[in-house]
């Protein structure tokens, strides 16, 4: 499904870029050796996280197993939620169009379970797996970093992270 067909797109041609509060979706997709997929994001060129807004009849796992498909040709196994981002100081974002959102954002870690990296929607223009520890701040979208470190603190303590 195109933008514009999407429940965000069809949202944004009512409001045009005023805010919007969006129920977003984030899945760190892990391959067997514990790396975390990551994407070159196509409209800032920022490396980024598999991530995408709920659709009305979605549910938040069908909308992270959408999500991934879309964007990285990749199936998920089994999901597991480890937290929740809702700080608008990390979850206030500005796209390059001008469309204004608050994400309140659902995190999550799953196995790659098929496929191989490539792009269905061409949100994404290159994919890595890297260790999540090696992620650098300045290299990667700003709202998703904070949820790659919640992530990193998970997998240490198995916390739910909520921020």
């Amino acid at each position: 499904m195109g933008f514009a067909e999407s429940y965000l797109g069809q949202l944004r041609a009512a409001v045009g870029h005023r805010p919007l509060l969006v129920i977003g979706v984030r899945v760190m997709v892990e391959d067997s050796a514990g790396r975390v997929l990551i994407l070159r994001r196509s409209d800032t060129g920022d490396w980024g996280l598999p991530a995408g807004a709920m659709e009305l009849g979605d549910s938040l796992e069908a909308a992270m197993r959408r999500e991934v498909l879309e964007e990285t040709n990749l199936r998920l196994g089994a999901i597991e939620v480890f937290g929740i981002s809702s700080d608008p100081a990390i979850e206030n974002f500005t796209y390059p169009n001008g469309d204004q959102v608050q994400t309140v954002s659902i995190l999550a870690r799953a196995p790659m379970a098929g496929g191989a990296p490539g792009s269905n929607d061409g949100e994404a223009e290159d994919f890595r797996f890297v260790d999540p520890g090696s992620v650098r701040a300045e290299h990667f979208t700003r709202p998703e970093f904070p949820s790659l470190q919640a992530y990193l603190r998970w997998r240490e303590t198995r916390a739910f992270q909520f921020f």
